[in-house]
């Protein structure tokens, strides 16, 4: 049995529950890729640069826009990964780098339109999907889903940025 942690009234949750929830969890992600790489090919972009334009975009509105360093940890990769990427969305003019404005050797980077634009795509494109979805559930119902989710997601970042995950990066 696998016990919940977070929550004093969670009941322990079966394996096999586990075991499918983990299927699912496994599928949607695969399901979320390939309609990351759609809407790169119909962009003439790669997937990776479509990741990077969805990180840069979601900093912005918190006032801390992203930096390279924060792409390489947010999507596993490189530095030298992300300077291709970076380079690539620059040149394409999706992106822009802005020096820092408290410490000017640190390169911030910001969407142009045309980046909002194609995160705006992917993200309207994942939420349309989910919204036929989510439209059945209650609020209560929904407040859970959300709930699990963010809390899902919590937990697969610390996941990767434990010694266990780091270890293991190529």
């Amino acid at each position: 049995m696998v016990h919940a942690h977070d929550h004093a009234s969670a009941l322990p949750v079966p394996d096999d529950a586990v075991a499918a929830l983990g299927t699912r969890v496994h599928l949607l992600g695969a399901g979320v890729e390939r309609v990351v790489e759609v809407i790169a090919r119909r962009r003439g972009m790669r997937a990776t640069e479509v990741h990077a334009l969805v990180v840069i975009a979601a900093a912005e509105p918190g006032g801390v826009p992203a930096t390279p360093g924060d792409l390489a940890q947010t999507l596993r990769l490189t530095t030298g990964a992300i300077t291709g990427i970076v380079d690539r969305l620059v040149g394409s003019g999706h992106v822009r780098r802005d020096p820092d404005r408290a410490d000017r050797r640190r390169i911030r980077l910001g969407c142009r339109e045309a980046g909002r634009t194609v995160a705006a795509e992917l993200l309207s494109t994942l939420g349309d999907r989910a919204s036929g979805v989510v439209g059945a559930l209650t609020p209560a119902e929904l407040a859970v889903v959300d709930r699990v989710l963010g809390e899902l997601a919590t937990a697969l970042t610390a996941y990767l940025l434990s010694p266990e995950a780091r270890a293991d990066r190529s």
